[in-house]
């Protein structure tokens, strides 16, 4: 018989040992993950997300089995609506039935959070965990971003590049002159198939980050296309030392198919390798059919993360039961 309890710290070091063998699971599907004792970094996340309201541990024969945890709520989350988010780490499933174990977690904590009007979830999990997955898509999520990683050294390695192109950083104020590629880039994500509206709050505060990297290609001065890193990691793998992150690439219409991504990528791999790095990563959204098609040549998925955005009318539905 499995119980169900709200997440508590003396359920921490249990927890640890299951998200502990997703890992070292996936680090054995995906070929660049870092060989790496991730526990320091996973009883931190599950410390402080085991302090959040929104989490239940599944317990059977006295043992933790799994364990489920959002956080937020945030509001306008994937719609306007309040919503959560369980990041990598923010989940474990075991025992013999993770498939169902995932379903009934899922019934547990998400009963709570509509009960305070949530209802838009999202929950990062390892790409290849067809078993929850499945589990997940059954219970109407979606796949909406992923995660992937590139060891440099295991790249294959662009030979030369175009001496037509100049590649260089934009650094300071000179990041504003590709401005106008990152709204067309906006608008890009905002028309069919992928439906992505950008938060044009924080438009002009990413110019002003000074820890996102901003890299070009030029033909004759006209900037061709351009893939920006930052140090601010979406996973508590993309954040290890040794791995920078892209956040950001667009190439001009008038100049696709002629290499210029590839190119560009080259070029970052190589600005990497030589200030020490090991791995790139980056994250990108998958109902991007361009996005995922060329970062699919070059990286390995490690994560997908999953969306459910409920119809908000459920809230007071039962009274038209009565």
């Amino acid at each position: 018989m499995i119980k169900f309890e709200n997440v508590a710290t003396k359920y921490v070091d249990e927890s640890v040992i299951l998200a502990l063998r997703e890992y070292n699971i996936e680090k054995e599907k995906c070929k660049y993950l870092l060989d790496k004792n991730f526990e320091k970094e996973l009883r931190g996340i599950i410390e402080k997300l085991f302090k959040n309201k929104y989490g239940k541990v599944a317990i059977e024969n006295n043992k933790i089995i799994g364990y489920l945890v959002f956080l937020g709520p945030w509001d306008g989350f994937f719609g306007e609506v309040r919503g959560g988010f369980s990041p990598l780490g923010g989940s474990a499933f075991g025992g013999n039935d993770r498939n169902k174990l995932a379903s009934q977690l899922f019934e547990e904590v998400s009963r709570e959070m509509v009960k305070d009007k949530i209802f838009s979830f999202a929950i990062s999990r390892y790409a290849h965990d067809d078993e929850v997955a499945k589990s997940l898509i059954l219970n109407g999520f979606g796949i909406r971003c992923s995660d992937a990683i590139l060891k440099l050294k295991d790249r294959k390695i662009v030979d030369s590049l175009n001496v037509d192109y100049t590649f260089k950083e934009l650094k300071g104020n000179k990041k504003r002159e590709i401005e106008e590629m990152k709204k067309k880039l906006s608008r890009h994500l905002l028309d069919a198939p992928t439906y992505f509206p950008t938060n044009v709050n924080r438009f002009n505060e990413w110019f002003d980050k000074e820890d996102i990297r901003v890299f070009i290609a030029e033909n004759n001065k006209e900037i061709m296309g351009y893939m920006s890193l930052d140090t601010e990691a979406e996973t508590f793998i993309s954040d290890s030392k040794g791995i920078y992150n892209i956040c950001g690439a667009y190439i001009d219409k008038r100049y696709r198919n002629k290499e210029v991504a590839k190119q560009l990528l080259e070029y970052i791999c190589r600005v990497s390798e030589n200030e020490k790095m090991t791995h790139l990563g980056v994250d990108c959204e998958t109902l991007n059919p361009t996005a995922l098609r060329f970062w699919s040549k070059y990286f390995d998925k490690y994560t997908y993360s999953y969306a459910r955005r409920l119809d908000e009318r459920i809230f007071g539905h039962e009274k038209y039961l009565r």
